[in-house]
């Protein structure tokens, strides 16, 4: 994409980058007043290939990672004095990381601290603010459609070990007949399109809301879908903040070929 569709298409720029101005040079013609602007005050917008395919991704249903336009906006450019969020990374360049990690450690003379595979995925699991929440034992987090529940198994566990009992609106969790997670659900759940597995020491959970969009109760909105809480009895840091969902969560991903009946 040229620079100067870039500028019709995408406005916003990073205050802290300072280059010369071949950008203003290139959309003179047909935007001289912005161009003065870029001038004046010594400034480039350039998105680079990566960011435009980001806000374009951003812009479809489900958006780019689960992030809306504008949040992917605000995260680049958006924002008075720019602090770009903290990236994801695949595990393979986590593990890399980890591994030149500990040779620095061990180069230095420290002791190194080996990072089990249980612990690296834990960690690479991550809850968008607002839509889920982290405790010691279990994680979750939902979008328009689904509720991610991820439980953390005791370490001399095995999956055999791993008792799940899911009904449409109760879920418990055993390892080992030790209780990690039970009780009614925050909303019903549609039981046969609910899915769980176990990998590397960590319970994944996927839930279908039965209440979802696309798919609402009687009179129900997409508001009416978010869950505040992943069990019913949930109280105090264990509930997000109410009364409303966070603006985020309407532009969050939605399983858009979902086509099972209430």
């Amino acid at each position: 994409m040229s620079l100067m569709l870039r500028a019709q298409a995408y406005w916003p720029f990073h205050k802290s980058a300072c280059r010369r101005n071949d950008f203003a040079d290139a959309i003179e013609h047909q935007e001289p007043q912005f161009a003065a602007w870029m001038r004046k005050h010594g400034k480039l917008a350039v998105l680079q290939d990566d960011e435009v395919d980001r806000l374009e991704r951003s812009s479809r249903p489900g958006g780019w990672l689960g992030l809306g336009r504008q949040e992917v906006m605000e995260a680049m450019y958006g924002r008075a004095d720019p602090r770009p969020t903290a990236p994801t990374y695949h595990m393979t360049a986590t593990a890399a990381a980890t591994q030149q990690q500990q040779q620095q450690q061990q180069q230095s003379g420290a002791a190194v601290v080996p990072v089990s595979s249980t612990d690296r995925g834990w960690q690479e699991i991550t809850i968008p603010e607002g839509l889920g929440l982290a405790a010691t034992r279990f994680k979750w987090r939902q979008n328009l459609s689904h509720v991610e529940v991820f439980v953390r198994l005791p370490d001399s566990v095995q999956p055999k070990q791993v008792c799940v009992q899911l009904s449409p609106s109760s879920l418990a969790v055993s390892a080992a007949r030790d209780a990690l997670v039970a009780g009614q659900l925050a909303a019903a759940i549609k039981l046969e399109h609910s899915t769980w597995y176990c990998d590397e020491g960590i319970l994944y959970m996927q839930l279908l809301k039965r209440n979802r969009r696309g798919h609402y109760s009687n009179g129900a909105t997409a508001a009416d879908t978010f869950w505040f809480s992943l069990l019913a009895a949930a109280k105090g840091a264990d509930r997000l903040p109410g009364p409303h969902p966070p603006t985020r969560y309407y532009s969050s991903a939605y399983e858009a070929d979902d086509l099972a009946p209430l």
